[in-house]
């Protein structure tokens, strides 16, 4: 493998096999979990994810992790129908968390949770008092928007009529002032309903760097590049376009007009979009993307720029399998 992949694959996968469509049993879950960690392809792999009210299931499986450990876990969390069901939810969470790990001290490590919003647009007083309770226990947070609406080609023009910079915008802005936050972005689903659209990818990926807030993702990212999927009758978005747009992004300048922005999200745009695998590749120095115009133009991105995105921006996705991403990546030539 060369240099360059490595460093965007280092730490990249959350394993998430308790969740659809694996939907495995959790002692199979587990096991495989622990034969990711052995395995040579281990330093792709990160935490593991489960939801704040089955930790005390992990309790049998502990003695497992004794020559590997501690267990890694990025826990879920949040939801409810309005601010004060949230709140209520993040301090259930938060308790949960709390008593599984003075029951279990150092053989698990819970610094991670992942939090669905109850709206898009929660109340600052709502988001702060969260944000007080998760980082006075030592959880990083990444918060989900409950829906995202939808986004025109137009997006960041002066013509834009899309509610994108009305209903998302300020949330992340107030998310971004808060200590320790992050936006976690839904990339598909086991329904069509599920996939976000180019767009929305483009238009997230684009605002959190902006704004200078990390991401981590979710669901979809099954596979390296963006194809059609005819189980769900949908094109399913590739990890390598998704990560790659997000490093890609962190290269650009600040927009400092509608144009530049909008110039920014059209790019950001047909990297998520690009079918052919051909047009990424990479070297010990460098990954590289080409466009595929008329002027054969590349954008060369050099693995000091990847290792800084990734630390800092674009942090992990979970998926259900921690196979299939090897596999397609070996069916690349790139493994």
């Amino acid at each position: 493998m060369k240099e360059s992949l490595r460093t965007f694959m280092d730490g990249l996968i959350d394993y998430a096999g308790l969740f659809p469509p694996a939907d495995l049993p959790l002692n199979e879950a587990i096991s495989q979990y622990i034969s990711h960690i052995k395995s040579d392809n281990s330093k792709m792999l990160s935490r593991f994810i489960i939801h704040s009210s089955k930790l005390n299931n992990l309790d049998e499986f502990l003695p497992l992790f004794t020559n590997v450990g501690p267990l890694r876990l990025s826990v879920l969390g949040g939801g409810g129908n309005n601010d004060d069901e949230y709140l209520n939810k993040i301090k259930q969470n938060i308790t949960n968390i709390s008593k599984y790990r003075e029951k279990h001290g150092n053989k698990i490590e819970i610094d991670v949770i992942e939090c669905k919003m109850a709206t898009n647009t929660p109340s600052k007083n709502t988001m702060e008092k969260a944000t007080v309770l998760l980082n006075e226990n030592g959880l990083i947070h990444y918060h989900e928007f409950a829906k995202l609406p939808p986004v025109g080609m137009n997006y960041s023009t002066e013509i834009d009529d899309s509610s994108w910079d009305k209903e998302i915008l300020p949330t992340i802005k107030l998310l971004s002032n808060l200590d320790n936050a992050g936006i976690k972005l839904r990339c598909g689903g086991i329904v069509k309903e599920a996939f976000p659209s180019v767009e929305q990818v483009a238009a997230m990926i684009q605002t959190c760097v902006i704004i200078d807030i990390p991401m981590k993702f979710t669901a979809g990212l099954h596979h390296p590049i963006r194809h059609f999927a005819e189980e769900y009758d949908e094109f399913m978005h590739g990890f390598i376009n998704t990560f790659g747009a997000g490093i890609f992004a962190t290269t650009f300048p600040k927009p400092e007009n509608s144009q530049e922005k909008y110039n920014m999200f059209i790019l950001l745009s047909h990297m998520i979009d690009d079918q052919n695998a051909e047009n990424f590749s990479f070297t010990d120095d460098s990954m590289i993307w080409k466009v595929e115009d008329d002027r054969d133009t590349q954008f060369v991105i050099d693995v000091e720029k990847i290792e800084n995105a990734r630390k800092k921006g674009m942090i992990s996705y979970g998926s259900c399998s921690f196979q299939d991403p090897i596999h397609d990546l070996t069916q690349l030539g790139w493994m």
